[in-house]
């Protein structure tokens, strides 16, 4: 079973930013650990015929991106649906594509955010270290993570987020409320818990923490909230390993990732973040491990289990992930945020039937192992096959419609269409049969949870 399917998207995204900005000269930056000021190396223009006012971290504008308030309450919450994702290409290959973040959606909203706030607190409470984790040396990224989120929140969600206390971070700290959970949440100092139990009580990604060691100039994993890595990874192994270590398993790594990495972490500027998605198929929708990566440990009649599902039932988690540069203690975020979308649900979407069927039998080998497309693939291609007949006789495609990525890529084809779309806003799914209620805890049958889950 594969132990690093987020890292490993997260290395690709890595190796597609790098080579976007390969044009481009940057300066360096050193990140001091915990408790120490951050130094800047000598900082370079970006070219002489468009300079840039310089900043702490390479050549900058100095502009950290701030969020437009939307407008929601708790109760609208509730029906509300973050950005439908679709991304599937073909040609399917190793970089896949990468886009500048909206900063508006770093940390979205949608109706199922209750249910991964309850999800978090209880794979923290019930697995622990498993998921969750910070080295002493990570501590100062995490209260700059914890107050960067707080402001996000606060500032994106005013009508779900309320300042009760709004002290300085530096020396009173705040107390916060929580609108949709209820909670109310204690930030004063000396804070009463770790930062990272604030941060996943607010926002309901995945959090890793990355930082440059002084002492040799590389990068290493100092911290990390991850109740959702889908696969066997466990944060408590992860902890104090360099990139290297952590991506070891990632298929292309050490022939087209690893020289280049470093670098690109060195690059980085707080007001450059960026987005992607990556994806694999299961069936059922558990955030912590999804079927498909269990172990013969924990699910010994996983084989009998995949036989005997409803075809329909099958799903793509697809994994949405951001990266960007804290600006004080120069850490590294990235986020990874688990949604799930039925095949049955995208079946009349032109082409997204034909493109899974193809790379599920025909992308590259190492990513087709290392997503277990070939675990899954001869029980769905007799439906897939069955869904795109469908769409030949709805007139949706032909047999002479090209197979490629289709042109909303990486989102919905009615996206374009949606009259709620706004810039600002993101998307409303349309429709009262776009409904996910299968992905509820509550829905499963508790017998066929496995130990871990």
């Amino acid at each position: 079973m594969l132990d690093l399917l987020s890292f490993t998207s997260f290395s690709i995204c890595l190796c597609l930013v790098l080579y976007l900005a390969q044009n481009q000269i940057r300066a360096l930056s050193k990140v001091l650990f915990a408790k120490k000021e951050v130094v800047s190396d000598k900082e370079r223009k970006l070219s002489s015929s468009n300079p840039k006012p310089s900043s702490l971290y390479g050549n900058s504008n100095g502009t950290i991106p701030k969020p437009t308030p939307l407008m929601i309450n708790p109760d609208e919450v509730k029906n509300y649906d973050d950005r439908p994702w679709r991304p599937f290409r073909w040609p399917y290959h190793q970089t896949m594509s990468i886009f500048k973040l909206d900063i508006n959606h770093w940390l979205d909203m949608d109706k199922y955010y209750q249910h991964y706030i309850d999800e978090k607190e209880r794979i923290r409470l019930k697995y622990g270290e498993e998921n969750f984790g910070m080295l002493p040396e990570g501590y100062d990224a995490c209260v700059e993570l914890m107050e960067t989120v707080v402001d996000h929140m606060v500032e994106r969600y005013p009508l779900l987020f309320t300042i009760l206390k709004d002290g300085d971070w530096q020396t009173a700290g705040k107390v916060l409320k929580n609108e949709v959970t209820g909670e109310v949440l204690d930030m004063t100092r000396p804070l009463k818990d770790d930062p990272l139990v604030y941060v996943s009580k607010l926002a309901k990604e995945d959090f890793y923490v990355v930082l440059k060691n002084p002492q040799d100039g590389l990068h290493y994993m100092v911290a990390g909230a991850v109740p959702f890595p889908g696969g066997s990874f466990f944060i408590k192994d992860k902890l104090g390993n360099h990139i290297d270590t952590i991506h070891r398993d990632v298929p292309y790594y050490e022939k087209s990732l690893k020289k280049s990495m470093e670098r690109w972490f060195g690059r980085m500027r707080p007001e450059d973040p960026v987005e992607r998605a990556s994806w694999y198929i299961t069936w059922d929708a558990k955030l912590k491990v999804s079927n498909i990566y269990q172990t013969e440990k924990f699910f010994p009649n996983m084989e009998k289990d995949l036989e005997e599902t409803d075809p329909r039932q099958f799903n793509v988690r697809v994994e949405r992930q951001t990266l960007r540069r804290l600006p004080k203690t120069g850490a590294i975020i990235f986020t990874n945020h688990p949604i799930y979308y039925s095949i049955e649900e995208m079946k009349d979407e032109p082409m997204i039937p034909s493109i899974l069927k193809k790379i599920i039998h025909e992308g590259p080998e190492d990513i087709l192992k290392y997503k277990n497309f070939e675990m899954v693939r001869d029980k769905l291609s007799p439906y897939l096959d069955e869904l795109i007949q469908r769409q030949k006789d709805l007139g949706l495609i032909t047999d002479e419609t090209p197979l490629k990525t289709q042109p909303n890529y990486p989102f919905a084809h009615w996206v374009k269409d949606n009259i709620n779309v706004s810039e600002n806003e993101g998307w409303n799914n349309p429709g009262t049969g776009y409904d996910k209620k299968h992905m509820k805890t509550e829905g499963f049958d508790a017998s066929k949870l496995a130990g871990n889950e």
